[in-house]
């Protein structure tokens, strides 16, 4: 743990300091001929940032600079065809030779770098590795992708302890690095997908904020957005408003919808949720239960194929009004909502005042009770 200390001071102090290095160089090394260029990107809708490059004696080399550090993803590239990731990692003003291969439609990345984040979290990885004892991880899920329900349940008796110390090892490094750049990464992680609450959200951003080296870093920004997003849509708060097409085409207006019910959950879902269909059959028994009471829903799908959506709704039996822009993870109303995984559900009054946000499902029918009652 001493030697994660150090590192982690290292990149602080690396990226911190004020002499400018000459820039970086991202050597991606190149085995399928099938990839004729690749794209280094940051993957960021509000300010993008791409360099493109081709395949040169099966090379694809980057050079340029950058402020600190960001994260950038490779982008594969084949002819007629959606760029692909590859890898994404913390890029700073180092080099980096980058092999990969194949595995299915996954690529397995091998990245060598004198970055000293880059290091830090080969130390970390490193570390998380030796927790395993020696267990060839990679082998077992393949082996668990392939095997029937007997071979997984064996597996997974095998696996799961030990990704249980992985993350007690990993845990123990952000408790004692609270400044790493890999500690902000994981913070993030934690506000977008709200596995911590709003106040400690808020305390995680001023810690990060109170470190000069951090002055306007993208990952520090982005966590800010964060919980402006989740603060704008706690209990109390009005409702963004949004228009989605119903099955049949017709617009309807969620500022229309709410106005019926004395409470009305916008549930989003989608035909392709394993947990989201799963839980259907128990949404539509406490819809039977409270919707003569004043219980109304808005199913917001987060499909991208329509005949997929009408056939889930009509095999679910779902029975209240059903939207969708048919966007994915893209949809309008989910980006409003920052949607990050499903299933996931707001409950509105009849003004359009936020109540519940982001309820577990065992809260759902609890809530109504107290609330119809």
């Amino acid at each position: 743990m001493k030697k994660i200390l150090i590192l982690a001071v290292a990149a602080v102090a690396a990226f911190s300091c004020t002499e400018k290095k000459p820039g970086y160089t991202v050597t991606v090394n190149v085995d399928d001929e099938s990839f004729k260029s690749f794209i280094l990107t940051n993957r960021d809708k509000e300010n993008p940032v791409a360099d493109t490059v081709a395949v040169v004696e099966k090379k694809a080399v980057f050079k340029g600079s950058v402020e600190g550090f960001d994260i950038r993803t490779i982008q594969g590239v084949k002819e007629g065809e959606e760029p692909v990731n590859i890898t994404r990692f913390f890029l700073e003003n180092a080099d980096y030779t980058i092999s990969f291969k194949a595995d299915g439609n996954h690529y397995h990345a091998d990245i060598q770098s004198n970055g000293p984040i880059q290091m830090e979290k080969d130390s970390l990885n490193n570390l998380i590795e030796a927790s395993y004892g020696g267990v060839d991880m990679e082998a077992l899920e393949k082996e668990y992708v392939a095997g029937d329900k007997n071979v997984k349940d064996s597996i997974w008796a095998i696996v799961q302890p030990l990704l249980q110390k992985g993350e007690e090892v990993e845990a123990d490094y952000y408790k004692n690095n609270p400044l790493s750049v890999l500690t902000m990464e994981n913070a993030l992680s934690a506000i977008r997908y709200a596995q911590i609450d709003l106040d400690s959200a808020k305390k995680v951003v001023e810690r990060f904020a109170a470190v000069p080296a951090f002055a306007g870093n993208r990952l520090l920004e982005s966590m800010k957005k964060e919980v402006e997003k989740k603060e704008a849509l706690t209990p109390g708060k009005q409702a963004p408003d949004f228009t989605l097409n119903d099955p049949d085409g017709n617009p309807v207006k969620f500022s229309e919808v709410y106005p019926n019910n004395k409470v009305t959950m916008i549930d989003f879902w989608a035909s392709w949720c394993g947990p989201c269909r799963k839980f259907n059959p128990t949404l539509t028994k406490i819809y039977a239960k409270y919707s003569k009471k004043g219980f109304g829903i808005l199913g917001v799908s987060l499909d991208s194929e329509k005949d997929k959506w009408v056939e889930a709704i009509q095999a679910d039996k779902l029975v209240w009004k059903h939207v969708s822009d048919l966007k994915y993870w893209d949809s309008e109303a989910g980006r409003l909502y920052n949607i990050m995984s499903i299933p996931q559900s707001y409950f509105v009054d009849s003004e359009g005042k936020i109540l519940l946000a982001s309820p577990s499902q065992d809260q759902i029918e609890s809530f109504l009770e107290e609330y119809l009652k």
